[in-house]
């Protein structure tokens, strides 16, 4: 037997709302990505430990910056 899905699309107005928060979020994936790449210490954690988790969106980026990354 068949199931029938509920799936609801998202409005034309939802979509364009997600645009800049996608654009938000991939930033700080890559921007953390890279400093982790080129960081030799951290505050927390290891290498590659930080590089695992900044590909936990949404949280794991933020992580990276507020646990993670050694201030200079």
């Amino acid at each position: 037997m068949a199931r029938k899905h509920n799936h609801k699309q998202l409005t034309k107005r939802q979509n364009q709302m997600l645009v800049p928060v996608i654009a938000f979020e991939i930033t700080a994936t890559f921007t953390a990505i890279t400093d982790i790449i080129r960081a030799r210490q951290f505050r927390h954690g290891n290498k590659v430990m930080w590089l695992l988790l900044s590909f936990v969106q949404p949280f794991g980026p933020w992580l990276y910056f507020w646990l993670g990354q050694k201030r200079k």
